[in-house]
């Protein structure tokens, strides 16, 4: 029997980042089809610079080596820990394969806090690595753009979603409910969605919503710039419960998601999962595979514009458009793992 042991942040995929929503699914996933698999993870769940380094430096690669008798082969779904893989490799003689998500610690340095030293820890685990798997092909041209690594070694294996993530059955909402569901992160851009969303309110003459989900460093400062924006109909909910998710998803008539920079983009899936019509930036770094079919705002006028549209107009789901979002499942993302496991231990 195959033995994985997962090197992970944390587990809590109610938190909604995407990373950890791809090392729980992707592990539930495996479990099914008979892997024997467990996690080594941080026990915090907001952390502070301070502990974040404890965690990806001491606590996280401690517990990987106490785990060397068991372990056949190490998946590093938090790379930031990759100082610790030359000496896995070294002692240990097991194979290792990392999941990349983005390699934003280059690219947008200005806005990661520590980049430099999480960018040298990406560097390791890419040329360490005996496999590399990219969430979407977008992510495999940065990782060539930034790192000399053979081109043969990085598999490009895209997300999935959970079955729960499908239309629902659900009452008219007395305001249009424009939504968002996110990290609250500077590469986010939530305020480009409160600008946008100012202008449709004063323009629209019918009621408007917007609703947030989510936390990050620059929560309270979305609170106050809609406070200044005069926006009146506006709630910031904190983090969505994991069981609610779904439900969440299907209470929106349009989901906004403005970041200027995505791995993957797992939010922009699940929305179009539940027939929700969804906004992204004209010029944001998403994987082109995730957002083929959204609307894509130039700016924050065009945003309201957009906005403007779909209340009026409404927005259909095509036939190619419903067989494009049925490729990405959890189940798939699964199997084509452990091809790369069985490449990576034959070699």
């Amino acid at each position: 029997m195959l033995y994985v042991t997962f090197v992970a942040h944390h587990l809590n995929e109610s938190l909604g980042f995407g990373m950890d929503r791809y090392t729980f699914q992707l592990m539930r996933c495996l479990k099914e089809r008979g892997l024997k698999v467990r996690a080594i993870s941080s026990p915090s769940i907001f952390i502070s610079p301070i502990k974040s380094g404890i965690d990806f430096f001491l606590y996280l690669p401690l517990l990987s080596i106490l785990s060397l008798p068991s372990t056949k082969l190490y998946h590093f779904a938090a790379p930031q820990v990759g100082f610790i893989i030359p000496i896995l490799k070294r002692f240990s003689k097991k194979r290792i394969v990392t999941t990349i998500h983005d390699v934003s610690p280059i690219i947008f340095s200005k806005y990661v806090t520590g980049a430099g030293l999480v960018g040298r820890a990406l560097g390791v685990a890419i040329r360490e690595s005996d496999s590399i798997i990219a969430v979407s092909s977008q992510t495999k041209r940065d990782i060539l753009q930034c790192f000399k690594v053979d081109e043969k070694k990085i598999r490009v294996i895209p997300l999935g979603t959970d079955p729960k993530f499908k239309p629902l059955k659900r009452a008219s909402n007395e305001a249009f409910t424009v939504g968002y569901v996110g990290n609250f992160a500077v590469n986010k851009n939530v305020p480009f969605l409160l600008k946008g969303f100012a202008q449709f309110e004063k323009r629209s003459s019918s009621p408007v919503k917007l609703v947030l989900y989510g936390k990050g460093a620059q929560y309270k400062e979305c609170m106050e710039l809609a406070e200044r924006l005069g926006i009146r109909n506006c709630e910031f909910c904190g983090f969505a419960d994991e069981k609610d998710i779904a439900r969440i998803f299907n209470s929106f008539d349009l989901f906004v998601f403005p970041a200027f920079s995505e791995g993957f983009g797992l939010p922009i899936l699940e929305a179009q999962k539940c027939h929700v019509p969804t906004i992204v930036l004209n010029e944001g770094r998403i994987p082109e595979e995730v957002t083929k079919f959204c609307l894509k705002a130039k700016d924050e006028a065009h945003l309201a514009q957009l906005m403007e549209k779909v209340r009026s107009e409404g927005f259909r789901f095509s036939k190619e458009h419903l067989e494009h979002l049925a490729q990405f499942t959890w189940e798939n993302c699964a199997k084509e793992t452990i091809e790369v496991y069985e490449q990576v231990l034959k070699s």
